[in-house]
């Protein structure tokens, strides 16, 4: 029989894995207890980490870094603001200058100092970008700095980095933590003809060997919130029907999930407490994870798919006409969010925006490009089904309700 203290060291270490495929870049300076756990079980993790997903696991004096592969195109999220908007391609450009600027950098800079260096490097790169010259081009750097921050390859000493991208004369003096700030990209890029071929080259979704198919597709497991059958190639859906018990039992041992396996696909349930900045956690108590949630259930309960269906078109008019019952105010009760626990009123087309998003990555709706506007070419995919048929009247289940986390 297994003990108390065994038990709580096993969920210990799972947790600590789940922290890492959430956050693959964890520093004792910005997340000081995730990496004490991770750390002081770094041994077991690193092990598990090769042997079940091929993952490189690196865990220094003072942060670790989960290096990945094989999941590119699927698992991609774009980085976000502080306002929740995408980073533009120039945002992603300081965010690269930076980084080149700071792995030479002294331990201490002044911003000034930074992004003069930022200047230099775009020149020498035959960039035309200088974060000094318009306000446009400071918030582009200061996101990028921010997001840095977020990471611990950087940390404000004196100033602020609002402050800054308001006016350039406000002063900031940053420290640069070197070992982390190299330890940011986890693959550095090499020579190839486009980044396409880069990107290529780092994926390998349907290897021709078994032991190299296998730890795809736990890999697959692992990073997307539903692995259909349908979307695999057919070595893979072969593989997936004969070694799927064995790869949902060796991810539960990993990271303390448990599975749910159906004709369509197969899906991982991680604990409630699960969560993450790149982590897809749905449902949610937030105001999109609701207004997701509520979303789902009237789709499945308007079009009514089929058991065999594996996805039904989502008519323009139809999502439409359900965003606007879920975002919009509430008939005869005033505001919807009146009486919700939230800081202050989401804007709808802003909010709108985060339910189709957080609905896409949960892969209960799918889109050739998501982030393409507009209502059409929406598709309810059959893990939608699992969030319909609860009785009229009901509220909606929360985080830790029927449904899973």
């Amino acid at each position: 029989m297994t003990s108390h203290e065994d038990i709580a060291l096993i969920g210990e270490r799972q947790a600590a894995a789940r922290r890492l495929l959430a956050e693959p870049l964890l520093t004792a300076r910005t997340h000081p207890d995730d990496f004490a756990v991770v750390r002081s079980h770094s041994e077991w993790l690193t092990q598990r980490f090769r042997r079940v997903l091929g993952y490189e696991l690196t865990v220094a004096a003072d942060h670790a870094r989960l290096v990945k592969a094989g999941q590119v195109r699927p698992v991609v999220r774009p980085l976000a603001r502080a306002s929740g908007a995408y980073f533009s391609p120039r945002a992603y450009a300081y965010l690269a200058l930076a980084l080149a600027a700071l792995v030479e950098a002294p331990p201490e800079v002044d911003l000034a100092r930074l992004a003069a260096d930022v200047r230099a490097a775009a020149d020498e790169a035959g960039l035309d970008l200088d974060p000094r010259e318009r306000m446009s081009e400071r918030r582009a750097f200061v996101a990028a700095l921010r997001h840095l921050a977020g990471w611990g390859a950087v940390s404000v000493r004196e100033g602020d980095l609002a402050a800054h991208a308001a006016d350039a004369a406000a002063p900031v003096r940053l420290a640069v933590h070197h070992e982390v700030a190299r330890r940011v990209v986890a693959h550095p890029p090499h020579s190839t003809a486009d980044p396409g071929d880069f990107v290529r080259g780092m994926e390998s979704g349907d290897p021709a060997g078994d032991a190299a198919g296998e730890v795809a597709l736990r890999r697959a497991l692992a990073e997307t919130a539903v692995v259909y059958r349908a979307d695999l190639s057919r070595r893979q859906r072969e593989r997936l029907a004969g070694h799927q018990w064995r790869a949902v039992a060796e991810l539960g041992d990993l990271l303390g999930c448990d599975a749910e396996i159906r004709a369509e696909g197969v899906a991982l349930i991680m604990p409630d407490e699960a969560e993450g900045a790149h982590a897809v956690a749905f449902p949610s108590a937030d105001p999109a994870g609701q207004a997701a949630l509520l979303l789902v259930e009237r789709l499945v309960a308007r079009l009514r798919p089929d058991a065999a269906a594996s996805a039904v078109p989502v008519p323009a008019g139809v999502l439409a006409a359900e965003l606007a019952a879920v975002i919009g105010p509430a008939d005869g009760a005033g505001d919807r969010w009146g009486r919700a626990a939230v800081s202050h009123v989401p804007d709808p087309d802003d909010l709108e925006v985060r339910v189709l998003r957080l609905l896409h990555r949960s892969r209960l709706l799918d889109h050739p490009d998501p982030a393409a506007a507009g209502h059409e070419g929406w598709t309810l995919r059959a893990a939608a089904a699992r969030y319909g048929g609860r009785p009229a009247g009901a509220g909606p289940a929360g985080p830790g309700g029927e449904g899973g986390a």
